[in-house]
């Protein structure tokens, strides 16, 4: 359940009514959130698929040639197998990925992509490479890039030991 919550602004500080930080440490983790969903919507409108799907392509694609198991996907993904079969389904109703039953477990079926999916990934992989060129011509520097990259990569490396 999302709640939302009204907040003014004052005009001169930038800062929210009764949220006032007390060290003047800056809004990192909400900027990220903020950022993380303009990020997916703006991509997914681009590719034209769901943030979701094109994670689930990534992971496959990762792996391919290998087939990979409902649970690992959703263990590297980091949400419940429930959603993955769910997505699975759908993409295997798409022509993009193919699931073989286990000769030994026929509780299992392992998910491979197809000549479609991983051509549909390749053009979504040059759009993500392409739009990155676009920040780093002239909207954001290089340098920029390089350094937000390495911010957040550690910052997940320490959300990680966390966990």
């Amino acid at each position: 359940m999302v709640y939302y919550i009204h907040m003014e602004k004052h005009e001169w500080s930038g800062e929210v009514a009764g949220l006032e930080h007390k060290g003047g440490e800056p809004h990192f983790i909400f900027e990220i959130m903020r950022t993380h969903h303009a990020l997916m919507n703006f991509f997914s409108r681009k590719v034209g698929l769901p943030f979701s799907r094109v994670t689930l392509l990534r992971v496959l694609a990762l792996a391919f040639p290998a087939e990979m198991g409902i649970l690992e996907i959703a263990r590297r993904l980091r949400i419940n197998g429930a959603a993955v079969t769910r997505q699975i389904k759908e993409m295997e109703g798409l022509g993009l990925v193919r699931r073989m039953p286990d000769e030994r477990d026929g509780r299992r079926s392992p998910v491979t992509l197809t000549a479609k999916g991983r051509k549909l990934f390749e053009q979504i992989h040059q759009r993500q490479h392409d739009f990155e060129r676009y920040f780093a011509s002239g909207e954001l520097t290089l340098e920029e890039l390089q350094t937000a990259a390495k911010v957040l990569i550690r910052l997940r490396s320490v959300l990680e030991k966390m966990d």
